[in-house]
């Protein structure tokens, strides 16, 4: 009896996913992820000639040439994916090489866009022949890899112990910490006001894997500076924090991570960022939202940017610092004096 070979199913799904699939940036085997491992398998059928049990050889290899028989083409593993077991790639003469292997795709494979060809080479002894003879078939795989690293950006507020996303963040105005007097004929006043500390939740998801997280801070009122911009993969905000190089100005900033952070978990992995802001002289009489950006990249070297996923080009490249959150300064008091107080020389 003679069974369908389970690859010519597993072909003509590809043929009729590729379209929908590819678009909507949903990861599978033939469209993988970082990070994620895949299997790949075949079952040997053809009986009694062949069964995959009289001395078969699985030599399953990477190439990225069409001519996929070309030895000098073979993809190393380590740059653009790794196999599980190691031994398990391009190797037919070791046990560990049977009829399957698992491959993980990596940022590099991504950032090069494919397609790569994964091939099976296989050889087994014909069991219907004496003297035995063998033969030789071979199956290929069509694999682009796509780019499926999402972000999403709130402000953060502290509950059950950790900082979760919350949408409305907030803080009231940091107190008075200085009060002087200066005198004279039309004496004033000089307030100064303490800092304000401000959370935000960044989450990567959809892949596995190191990414690089960017941010870009606002423009401040008059007086206010920025005093630090850290990151850390501690939600409770207890240490392990990461210093962006932040100017102390009140200046609109775009700043660098010098450190990447990691997704292990590809439902989405967050970081807590923290931004502390120095109010000087600036009363906060009204509510003052602070909206940061977060921008992602996997690792360095590839570039490879977080993508919108949603919309109509779902699988383009986010536009630079497109995720954003919001934590507002809540504004103090107000005071007005009857009759007229010192004046302020605050803004």
């Amino acid at each position: 009896m003679k069974k369908q070979h389970f690859l010519l199913i597993f072909l003509l799904a590809f043929i009729a996913s590729i379209t929908n699939g590819y678009a909507q940036c949903t990861p599978d085997a033939l469209h993988p992820a970082a990070g994620v491992e895949y299997t790949y398998s075949v079952t040997i059928g053809d009986l009694p000639a062949y069964n995959g049990t009289h001395t078969p050889m699985y030599d399953w290899y990477v190439t990225k040439n069409v001519n996929i028989l070309d030895p000098s083409f073979i993809l190393a593993q380590g740059t653009m994916f790794n196999a599980n077991p190691a031994a398990s790639y391009h190797n037919p003469g070791n046990a560990a090489a049977i009829d399957q292997i698992l491959l993980t795709w990596t940022s590099a494979a991504i950032a090069d866009g494919g397609p790569f060809y994964l091939v099976l080479r296989y050889r087994e002894n014909n069991n219907t022949t004496s003297p035995t003879c063998s033969a030789e078939n071979i199956r290929v795989w069509n694999i682009v890899p796509v780019n499926t690293f999402l972000l999403a950006m709130e402000g953060g507020m502290l509950s059950g112990g950790n900082y979760v996303a919350t949408p409305g963040s907030f803080a009231c105005a940091a107190d008075v910490i200085g009060a002087t007097v200066n005198p004279g004929a039309s004496p004033t006043a000089t307030l100064v006001y303490g800092n304000n500390t401000l959370n935000f939740v960044g989450t990567a998801s959809g892949i596995l894997g190191n990414w690089r997280p960017d941010i870009s801070v606002p423009a401040l009122q008059t007086s206010q500076v920025y005093v630090s911009a850290q990151w850390t993969a501690d939600m409770t905000g207890a240490g392990g924090w990461v210093s962006y190089p932040i100017a102390g100005t009140g200046a609109a900033q775009q700043l660098q991570s010098p450190s990447d952070a990691t997704i292990n978990n590809i439902a989405g992995t967050p970081i807590l960022i923290r931004i502390v802001i120095n109010n000087m002289n600036w009363q906060t009489l009204a509510d003052q939202p602070i909206t940061v950006g977060l921008d992602g990249y996997l690792p360095t070297t590839y570039l490879v940017s977080d993508i919108q996923g949603s919309g109509a080009t779902p699988c383009a490249p986010e536009t630079a610092f497109g995720r954003t959150g919001t934590y507002t300064i809540k504004s103090r008091p107000t005071i007005n004096g009857t009759p007229a107080t010192i004046t302020l020389t605050n803004p």
